[in-house]
């Protein structure tokens, strides 16, 4: 049964219609208006982004001759100094360019118009185009001199090249953290240090970049595969759990618009991501005495970084005596007599005062138990006995936040008695288990992301750890979805990313095994030791270790505790020989194949 969410969900296809109404037929407010003014002033940077980010392999020349040609087209058409800021410009403009549409292969795309265009481009957005080498800072002394020759082509450059990388990083995000490195450049040539100034400044940015890059585009995707209902759905519970102080009518007013912000950031519309952005911002700001009381420090800040403080603000206080019983919320009236229309308004409300009541709860919990509220509520009103009916509903919905705890708590357990790398390995036999298809290195990869979820959240306060974890989770899940929407795993995996967004995290932690693999023949050529295994040190011998670790289970799904310990003992007993030895390659060639011999009687492969 398809869970019918919030009234904007809805609402939300009406309103991106047509931004000119400033309320929709349910009579819900926008703080949007209809005007678009852009200036010169913000259309240089928005423009490098909109073209990088749907042309990734265009170099900085052509896309600051595209820049400079769609300028010029807007002012000409311009009679105020209010330019033109429709989407459709900036794509006229790249198809315009037939020389650089036939070079990247765009011809296909601009051969269609209107909405089809605008789609096939979009299709043609990839994480990381393999074509577009990592990004990597230029040094100090080379950085310190070209910010200082021209500063404004040096930024220009850097958004440039964040944007090359980062298709669906919103225009917003990228701004913001050009301003930071602008400030971080500023400050580090003038420090006696530059290197170590500038390394650890990096570092925070680069982080910064790489998880807001994630976040982005994990939001996109699920937009793209589960709709508006999701978007709205998840917008509502997570502005309730910020601004608990907000009224039913102003989380729906606010939601309404920042799922349309979500919506025109993925599709690429970076002018008015951004200034819808400043818009919404804008007005909770000038609303926080109704809104919250937590960001008022956010609220002086210029508005490059009004939005990330926001975000990252904590959460309002919640309302003195606020609190819910799921079986009196629904009072006496009958849900089955409503109108699909007081349906949806209803469980809106719902998702509202559940979340602004149970601020810790993570994002996926509340879904899942708002869908189980209306499967009961469903059931009972059929039922004409709707009190007793409810009696378990308490219990019904409590389950699933004890599920998402007890996992946490394990998590967390685990992580402070095994340390990264044991729990990492732990995580490698699993996900070996889960996805066999994956690479080594893509699933040294995912488990490495696992343990950071592990290390970030187990050092929260335990009121914390579940939503944590599973808000870090469903980024994480997202990204193996995405990997395998571009490249099948498997046909669990695939169950899991495609049948139900609040389920996919539970559905991956049941998955246990792919039942369909069938190992392949014994290599040896898998199993062959060097003496560069005596040279390795720190995270290269650990990787090393992983990579036999996942051959293993490759080999052997169903390996055993006591057959993964007898054959780590063995080889760990192979390493200290063959290194001790005068020559470690001779020892490696002759004590190699009597483990792999030995090794493979012990799993009967």
């Amino acid at each position: 049964m398809k869970w019918i969410i919030p009234a904007s969900l809805i609402l939300l296809l009406h309103f991106a219609a047509s931004k000119a109404l400033h309320e929709n037929e349910f009579g819900i407010a926008s703080t949007l208006d209809s005007s678009q003014c852009v200036t010169e002033k913000n259309v240089l940077s928005i423009a490098t982004i909109t073209f990088t980010q749907f042309v990734p392999e265009a170099t900085e020349e052509e896309v600051n001759k595209m820049t400079s040609d769609v300028l010029a087209a807007m002012k000409k058409n311009s009679g105020d100094g209010c330019l033109e800021s429709q989407l459709s410009v900036f794509l006229d403009e790249i198809c315009h360019e037939t020389e650089l549409s036939n070079k990247y292969g765009l011809s296909g795309c601009c051969s269609q118009s209107g909405v089809e265009r605008h789609q096939c481009l979009l299709a043609r957005k990839k994480t990381a185009p393999a074509s577009v080498p990592p990004f990597q800072f230029p040094e100090p002394a080379e950085s310190c001199k070209a910010h200082e020759e021209n500063r404004a082509v040096f930024m220009n450059r850097f958004i440039y090249e964040v944007s090359r990388r980062n298709p669906f990083m919103y225009a917003p995000a990228i701004l913001s953290l050009a301003a930071q490195y602008d400030k971080v450049v500023l400050a580090c040539c003038k420090a006696d240090n530059k290197q170590e100034c500038f390394q650890t400044k990096r570092a925070s940015i680069a982080k910064e970049l790489r998880e807001g890059s994630m976040l982005n585009e994990h939001v996109c995707t699920v937009i793209r595969k589960f709709g508006s209902r999701n978007l709205q759905a998840t917008t509502i519970i997570k502005l309730s759990q910020k601004l608990p102080e907000a009224n039913f009518t102003e989380i729906q007013k606010l939601a309404l618009d920042v799922a349309h912000i979500h919506e025109e950031c993925c599709q690429g519309n970076s002018l008015e991501c951004l200034q819808d952005g400043e818009k919404v911002m804008t007005y909770i700001c000038s609303q926080q005495n109704i809104l919250s009381s937590k960001i008022a420090e956010c609220c002086k800040l210029p508005m490059i970084q009004l939005g990330f403080c926001i975000i990252h603000a904590e959460n309002g206080v919640k309302p003195e005596g606020l609190s819910l019983n799921p079986s009196q919320f629904l009072g006496d009236r009958n849900f089955a007599q409503f109108s699909s229309e007081e349906k949806i308004m209803f469980m809106a409300s719902f998702l509202h005062e559940y979340s602004r009541t149970h601020p810790n709860l993570p994002v996926s919990v509340i879904l899942r138990i708002a869908k189980t509220y209306q499967e009961i509520l469903e059931k009972c009103s059929q039922s004409g006995n709707l009190p007793g009916c409810q009696d378990n509903l308490e219990e019904e919905l409590q389950k699933h936040i004890e599920e998402s705890q007890a996992l946490a708590k394990q998590s967390c357990a685990l992580y402070q008695t095994l340390g990264d790398y044991k729990l990492q390995n732990l995580f490698l036999i699993g996900y070996t288990r889960k996805a066999p298809q994956l690479t080594s290195a893509e699933l040294i990869d995912l488990t490495g992301k696992m343990v950071s979820i592990a290390s970030t959240c187990c050092q929260l306060s335990e009121e914390k750890w579940s939503g944590c974890g599973e808000g870090m989770a469903d980024i994480f899940i997202g990204h193996l979805c995405i990997r395998n929407e571009a490249s099948p795993v498997n046909s669990g995996i695939s169950h899991c990313c495609n049948s139900s967004y609040s389920n996919r995290r539970l559905c991956i932690t049941s998955f246990l095994r792919d039942e369909t693999y069938a190992p392949p023949p014994f290599s040896e050529d898998k199993f062959i030791f060097h003496k560069d295994l005596c040279q390795a040190q720190g995270k290269a011998l650990q990787t090393m270790k992983q990579e036999l670790l996942i051959n293993l289970v490759k080999q052997k799904p169903e390996l055993t505790e006591e057959q993964l310990a007898a054959v780590t003992a063995d080889f760990s007993g192979l390493l200290e020989k063959c290194c001790k030895a005068q020559d470690q390659e001779v020892c490696f060639t002759e004590e190699g194949p009597k483990l792999i011999s030995k090794t493979r009687d012990a799993l009967g492969v």
